[in-house]
């Protein structure tokens, strides 16, 4: 009941300042997250008002997303079943409701993707992570950056070269390394796509910018 509650506040708040039809957005959020991979074409996209973004988590079904928040330059996603994943500059820093969540991301220097392009061959920062997957964990973490040249990507039926970041991150802890990487406008610096890792052994999360914020 909770759940249903969420969900149907969400909706009014994502449709009370549009000349859509609730009941359009409240299907296409629904879609989000199910047994089965959403159906996503650019014809959806077009006719939602808002910012959008595909996810997949490992092997899990495609996801719609929807944003209804931007704060404090924090994009916060929603999902059907009241799940959030907020992101930052591109990076997944939080999410609620899933089995595997991430609590916290802090960290002493700025983050380098708030502006990738600047990013230099090699740099290192340090971040500490904190999840709960049935108990409390918690990490520092160590990133290196390196650019892997550039790589095609489709959304949404369009096809573009990208310049694709790696980002090697070692745990201090146990010595767990894991790559993350962004696919990355030349043009903008905008992350296009994604495949984050938010902790030590954790799963594989896929971002794509289906339609971006304004």
């Amino acid at each position: 009941m909770y759940k249903k509650i969420c969900l149907a506040c969400a909706v009014i708040l994502l449709s009370a300042c549009s000349q859509y039809r609730p009941g359009f957005v409240y299907q296409t959020i629904t879609q989000s997250l199910t047994s089965q991979d959403a159906d996503i074409d650019s014809n959806k996209v077009a006719r939602v008002p808002y910012a959008s973004m595909s996810l997949k988590v490992d092997d899990g079904p495609l996801a719609f997303i929807i944003l209804a928040w931007n704060e404090n330059n924090i994009q916060k996603w929603l999902t059907a079943d009241s799940k959030m994943v907020a992101t930052r500059h591109g990076r997944i820093i939080k999410t609620i409701g899933f089995p595997d969540n991430l609590l916290t991301l802090e960290n002493a220097s700025p983050d380098p993707l708030t502006n990738p392009l600047t990013i230099q061959e090699g740099l290192k920062w340090k971040s500490q992570t904190q999840w709960q997957k049935e108990s409390f964990h918690a990490a520092s973490v160590t990133s290196r950056f390196h650019w892997a040249g550039t790589e095609e990507f489709t959304v949404l039926g369009a096809t573009r070269n990208y310049r694709l970041l790696e980002e090697h991150v070692t745990a201090e802890i146990d010595g767990a390394s894991y790559t993350q990487r962004y696919w990355v406008d030349a043009q903008t610096g905008q992350i296009v796509h994604s495949e984050q890792t938010l902790h030590p052994h954790g799963q594989v999360w896929s971002l794509t910018l289906l339609k971006p914020w304004s």
